[in-house]
């Protein structure tokens, strides 16, 4: 009888070791470490077969399952040309067979192609939108693809799943995109008028085809004045207007359309406002609060850079309950230069930067402030951290997984070639 209950108790003393093993791990783990049930050490790098220079991940959006799907580029060396690239990784850090066979595709529009921006549908749909080059990059058309939930080209959009629009002739892009709930897709981009670049923003039908109900032809094209102006962010809000973040040759641009296209008055008296941090400022990401104050990222340079953010009331003026001013800049490391790429809000009102700060050489950098604008301390011990992945890295594209608040970032990494690059960092 005694030789029968040794296996019981023996099995009883190993699970209270296990389940003591994990309180104490759980225990050990604080807002800011890297997840480690993400691929071991919360970091994921992936390259393409053949493709041996730069791969680069821009952009990342998360599915209802918390599958994470990111998108950017695979640059071919035997052709120096790149084409889209869209991976989708399964919550714990690998790649999800089930999307393509192996968990990544690319896509080919026939030049120098890279997708800036992506967002998935309701009915689980994949969009990715972005630029069509010229090697020389002097021509460049607004690239859109839509993939079916497997990772096949979605043949219902546009007959082959891909649009080109080159309607303004000459240089057109897109930096990002949205998804409006009747499914149109919004795209923040640039267009060149014959002299120089004006910020752009597109809006497509569900079929591909621009909308025309939108501005007349499908496209807004915003002249800020002298110099060039690029859209590179934008969100929908609640109501339906369109706020667009970018800059000119100099300053923050934020602008906030109606759905229709037309600028919304009731934003800094004409839908624009432009905000200078005293140097050659750039502006990259943006989000709409729960509120709907406006949150953009970019940065500061003067020469050397340093992450600029400002936060705008809804009516487009600066937030003076944010920082005193409306505007912060900060490093993720001190004395060392960064840009904010990417930006969320908490539900809380925490705002969460992703970006990347050059040492000895570039790493992921994410910083968590107090809705105030101070450094949110309960966040890594000082409000920042930087995640390195071996040499050249740099986090664009940021997201929350709505099941457990955790912060997704991407970007090219480099250990000895650049590889498309992830972390997930606790909340």
């Amino acid at each position: 009888m005694y030789k029968d209950l040794k296996p019981i108790f023996y099995k009883a003393v190993l699970l209270s070791m296990v389940l003591s093993l994990l309180a104490f791990t759980i225990a050990l783990a604080a807002s800011g470490d890297l997840d480690t049930t993400f691929d071991g050490d919360g970091r994921v790098t992936t390259g393409f077969p053949g493709s041996n220079d730069s791969d680069s991940a821009y952009d990342i959006a998360i599915q209802a399952d918390g599958k994470i799907v990111v998108a950017g580029s695979r640059h071919d060396v035997s052709t120096d040309n790149s084409d889209f690239a869209v991976l989708r990784y399964n919550p714990n850090g690998t790649l999800d067979t089930t999307f393509s066979g192996d968990g990544k595709l690319t896509t080919n529009f026939g030049g120098n192609d890279e997708a800036w921006g992506v967002a998935v549908q309701s009915d689980g749909k994949i969009v990715a939108g972005g630029s069509k080059c010229n090697n020389a990059f002097t021509i460049c058309d607004v690239a859109l693809a839509r993939y079916n939930s497997n990772g096949t080209l979605d043949t219902t959009f546009s007959s082959d799943g891909k649009v080109l629009n080159n309607s303004g002739g000459g240089l057109n892009g897109a930096n990002s995109l949205a998804m409006q709930p009747d499914g149109k897709i919004v795209m923040a981009g640039f267009r060149h008028n014959g002299t120089d670049i004006d910020l752009a923003v597109y809006r497509f039908k569900t079929n591909g085809i621009l909308d025309t109900t939108f501005s007349g032809d499908g496209v807004v094209v915003g002249n800020f004045g002298v110099g060039n102006a690029f859209g590179l962010d934008l969100e929908i809000q609640s109501n339906g207007k369109i706020v667009v973040a970018g800059h000119d040759d100099n300053n923050f641009i934020v602008a906030r359309l109606n759905s229709n296209g037309t600028g919304d008055t009731t934003f800094s008296g004409d839908g624009l406002q432009i905000t200078n941090f005293g140097a050659d400022d750039r502006a990259f990401g943006l989000t709409v609060q729960p509120d709907n104050k406006i949150v953009v990222v970019g940065g500061k340079c003067s020469p050397s850079c340093s992450v600029a953010i400002a936060r705008y009331t809804t009516n487009g003026s600066l937030d003076t309950t944010f920082n005193g001013t409306g505007r912060r800049v900060f490093s993720f490391v001190p004395g060392q230069q960064s840009l904010g790429q990417d930006v969320v809000v908490m539900s809380n009102g925490k705002i969460v930067v992703a970006g990347f700060a050059t040492g000895a050489s570039p790493d992921f950098g994410i910083a968590r402030l107090l809705p105030s604008g101070a450094f949110d301390t309960s966040f890594s011990g000082d409000g920042k951290l930087n995640i390195d992945f071996g040499e050249d890295d740099s986090a664009y594209g940021l997201a929350t997984q709505p099941a457990d608040g955790k912060y997704v970032l991407a970007g090219p990494a480099s250990v000895s070639l650049f590889d498309i690059g992830l972390a997930r960092v606790l909340p």
